[in-house]
Parts: C-alpha cells; sequence; structure tokens
C-alpha cells in the first residue's frame, strides 16, 4: 500500500499547493500572481470565496471571469472578493416565524419546531443564496441606498435583476442606473408583500402547531466520514483532518487591505501620546488587568493597531485610555458523528465545536456593546470579531475607529442564528465539563463502575438508544476533558479556577 502524504499547508511552497489543490485559486496561484502583475500592484485583499473556487469561476451575473473582475482600490491594493449574495427577505421572514414561538417542554417537540420553521423558511425568499462578485454585491446595496425609503428595508435584488440595472466595465466597479433599479422594485413589490404577508399566516400556523415534523432529514456524510477514515488509517490525526478547511484558507487568503481605505485629514487635532504617557499608562493598570494578559507586541486582532496606537485621550476625563478584552472566535463543529450526537433529529443547524480566543482594543469592544444596543434579544455575541473588522471604515491611531452603525445594527440583528449557536455550545460545554469534572472527583472515593451507573443518569437525549448512552456518556467526558484544556489555555490570572 502507498503511503499517503499531505503537504503541511502552513509552510508549502506555492507549485506545492498549486499541485495539491488545482480546484482552488489562493494567494498561492499562477493566475493570482499574473493579476497582481497585470494591475502593477503588490498588496492583496483576497477572501475565503475567492480561494475557494477554480480559476476559471465566472460571475453569474455580470458573466466576468476573476481577471476581469479584481480591480485596484483607490489605496492601491488589489481586490479579490466574491461574495455570498442571499435574498434578507429569508432573514425577515425567519424572525416573523420565530416571533411568538414558546420554548417547548421537551426536547422532541423542540426539534419538531425547528424542523416546522426550517419548511417554512425557502416560502420567503426570492432567490437561492448565491455567490457572485463583490461588486454584483455591492451594487445591490448601493440600488437599495438610492432607493432608501421606497425598497422594503429587508428586500434584496435577486441576481438577474442586479444584472439588469448594473453597467459593466472590466477591472472596475459597477456603476448602478438608479431608474431601472426602481422600475425592477416596482415589477416586484406586490410579491414581496405577499411572501411576508404568507410568513405572518405560517408563524401562526406553527404556533398552533399544525406544521410539526416528526423525526429528522438526517442523512449519513458518507463522504465526509470516509475521508476522515482514509485520512486517519494512513496516519493523520483526526483533528487535523477535522482543520484540513480551514488550514487550507489560512493559507490561501490575504488581507492586505483592512483599514487601508483613504480618509480626508480630521480637522479636529488629534492628541498624540508619548512613550513615557504610554509608560505610565501601563504602569497604573493593575497587574490583574487584561492590559496585561496579551504578548508585549499583541494588536487589535480587529482594527490591527498597537499598544501605543489603541492609547487615546478621554473626551470626559483627559485621561489617557485603552483597554484589552478577550473574545471568542468560534470553529463550526464538522464531524458528522459530533452532529449526531449533538442535535440529533436537527443535524443540519449552525453548531460549534470549539473556540480559539483572541484580543481586542477597547474601541473595538465599543462596537460591539454598541450595536448590542440597538435591538432586543441581542447579547454580547451580536458581533463577532470578523463582523467589527468588516464593518470598520477608517482606523486612525489614538482616536475611535470610524465605522458603520446602521450596517453594524442590521448584522447585529441578522445573526440571530449565531447566537443561538453559541448559546448552546455554551451549555454543552459546560454540561460536559460539569460531568468530567464530577467525575475526577468522584474518582478519589468511588467505583468507576458505581460512577458510570451515576453519570448515565445525566444521558437524556431523546435520539440515544438505551444501548448507546455508556458510549455516548464516555463521548461528553471526553469533550469535557477537551474543554478543560481549552480552560487552561485560556485561563488568566483574574479568572475563577474551574477545577470542579
Amino acid at each position: 500500500m502507498q503511503p499517503l502524504e499531505l503537504p503541511d499547508f502552513d509552510f508549502a511552497d506555492d507549485p506545492t499547493l498549486e499541485r495539491f489543490l488545482p480546484s482552488f485559486d489562493g494567494r498561492w496561484s499562477r493566475q493570482t500572481k499574473a493579476i497582481l502583475t497585470a494591475l502593477g500592484a503588490k498588496p492583496l485583499d483576497l477572501n475565503g470565496n475567492w480561494a475557494g473556487t477554480p480559476t476559471d469561476w465566472c460571475c453569474p451575473v455580470c458573466r466576468r471571469y476573476k481577471p476581469e473582475i479584481a480591480r485596484l482600490t483607490p489605496a492601491g491594493v488589489v481586490l479579490c472578493q466574491l461574495d455570498r449574495h442571499h435574498d434578507h427577505l429569508g432573514d425577515e421572514g425567519a424572525r416573523i416565524l420565530w416571533r411568538g414561538q414558546q420554548k417547548q417542554p421537551d426536547r422532541a417537540r423542540q426539534d419538531a419546531l425547528h424542523s416546522a420553521i426550517q419548511a417554512c423558511l425557502a416560502l420567503g425568499e426570492r432567490f437561492h443564496p448565491t455567490l457572485v462578485c463583490s461588486d454584483c454585491n455591492a451594487a445591490d446595496g448601493a440600488a437599495k441606498s438610492a432607493l432608501a425609503g421606497v425598497v422594503h428595508p429587508e428586500f434584496s435584488f435577486a441576481p438577474s435583476e442586479i444584472a439588469r440595472f448594473i453597467r459593466i466595465a472590466h477591472n472596475r466597479p459597477h456603476e448602478v442606473d438608479p431608474d431601472i433599479a426602481r422600475a425592477v422594485w416596482l415589477e416586484v413589490a406586490d410579491d414581496v408583500r405577499d411572501r411576508l404577508s404568507f410568513m405572518e399566516v405560517m408563524a401562526r400556523r406553527v404556533a398552533e402547531g399544525r406544521h410539526s415534523r416528526e423525526g429528522s432529514g438526517y442523512t449519513p456524510h458518507y463522504k465526509a466520514t470516509l475521508l476522515t477514515d482514509v485520512l486517519s488509517a494512513a496516519g493523520h490525526p483526526r483533528m487535523q483532518v477535522e482543520w484540513l478547511a480551514g488550514a487550507v484558507e489560512k493559507r490561501s487568503i490575504q488581507r492586505d487591505g483592512f483599514a487601508s481605505s483613504v480618509k480626508k485629514p480630521s480637522r479636529k487635532a488629534v492628541s498624540v501620546p508619548t512613550l513615557e504617557d504610554l509608560a505610565r499608562f501601563i504602569a497604573s493598570q493593575h497587574e490583574r488587568d487584561f492590559w496585561h494578559a496579551p504578548a508585549e507586541d499583541w494588536r487589535c486582532a480587529a482594527c490591527d493597531r498597537s499598544r501605543f496606537e489603541m492609547l487615546r485621550k478621554s473626551p470626559k476625563s483627559g485621561l489617557w485610555t485603552a483597554g484589552a478584552h478577550r473574545r471568542r472566535v468560534f470553529l463550526a463543529e464538522a464531524d458528522p458523528d459530533a452532529l449526531w450526537r449533538r442535535n440529533g433529529w436537527y443535524e443540519h443547524g449552525l453548531t460549534f465545536a470549539n473556540h480559539e480566543t483572541v484580543w481586542i482594543c477597547k474601541d473595538c469592544r465599543l462596537i460591539i456593546t454598541d450595536a448590542k444596543q440597538t435591538g432586543q434579544n441581542l447579547t454580547d455575541d451580536c458581533l463577532s470579531v470578523a463582523d467589527v473588522r468588516d464593518l470598520l471604515m477608517s482606523v486612525t491611531p489614538h482616536e475611535r475607529p470610524e465605522y458603520d452603525r446602521q450596517a453594524a445594527a442590521r448584522r447585529a440583528k441578522d445573526n440571530f442564528e449565531v447566537m443561538a449557536a453559541i448559546e448552546d455550545y455554551d451549555l454543552h460545554r459546560r454540561r460536559c465539563l460539569d460531568l468530567f469534572y464530577d467525575r475526577r472527583r468522584l474518582l478519589r472515593s468511588n467505583r468507576e463502575s458505581d460512577i458510570n451507573l451515576w453519570q448515565l443518569e445525566a444521558v437524556w437525549e431523546d435520539h440515544i438508544e438505551e444501548a448507546q448512552r455508556p458510549g455516548h456518556l464516555a463521548w461528553l467526558i471526553d469533550q469535557g476533558r477537551r474543554f478543560a484544556e481549552v480552560n487552561q489555555r485560556d485561563r488568566w490570572p483574574r479568572d475563577e479556577a474551574e477545577d470542579g
């Protein structure tokens, strides 16, 4: 049997990546390098959607190929961006469907409610999510801005409709014809209102239990399981297999365009601290303050400013102020077995397996705090670090970054599924940690067989059969062990110990 070799994606050279990933198009591809040469620039902003599509991909709206889509920004950065254009009407439909629904008394009925709502969601959408070039996606936003107060605030133009009101040129943003966009809206306005009215009707019917769906649409992930088994048998650790896609994306994307917007000089003078001011500020912070937690050369994970650059004068007190705040970056669960164990009949829902810890500055944390105040039922997880990064319009040392406040409010409202997934992740994490720490404590004075009997009572999932419960308990405890290791990794002196 021939050995199956995988490159180390963090360190493999460009030709190796191109040979192993012929269906991808990262910063390492010959086409990307040719684009940089043709546009006469080195800075590159290439996102995961671009990297995850072949070199011959063509935008379904403007019909341009990648070398025709790439363009220079005013700051001289080559922009290689594809966006997933989706119907915001579907988001509004989801909010209507969930509004007024009561929490069900058990998991089976909660799953049945989820299934009913999932079946109704697509009925409110006018088009499937579609991968388009960033210029076509931006044209949708530009047209809606031009028609503010005319179109429904959650309306999105369909790909075929965007094609009608854009003027296309190679390596340039699209021009938008607002008159044609208005005409398109008038053609579909009645349909939009009708779909939203239908969602109201379906929400009432679902609340009355008239569309409950028992069971699950679960189908085994044969291909994913096969890939995991083959690679694991070939000597590649299971975790490496599960993180393979993330490793490829990390090696493929490039974000030189972040915070590169050309800003007009501010009329207001900015107070610039000295290194002595920074030293005095650092000395004034308590030794257990989070300011001391990140590495000394830490830069904010959102705005990319250094400690010195984020130091600014408080407009109220006139004192220098700054801060470091810990944020979690969540990693999606990709293991089919874990998805089944976690979600049962509703295994298709967004599910997080783990998190990494990053640090952001006080000003970027305030963006999340402000967004949280813009709507009901928003949590501290209403915006991710990536969301904050995307919302930033201008970043300048020693003053608060400028960002799109309206877009932040919309993004926070639209992240309801993410917030629910994080809440579920935290509940799962706490449950597994409790089992792990309780077991470790009980083993000091009890037999393992007795502990197994006691802890089996904690296995309550309806989709877990009696014979499967011991194996499921072992899986939960192993998850708890993994989460305990994460706790140890993330611990800072200010944290309370979680030794149970």
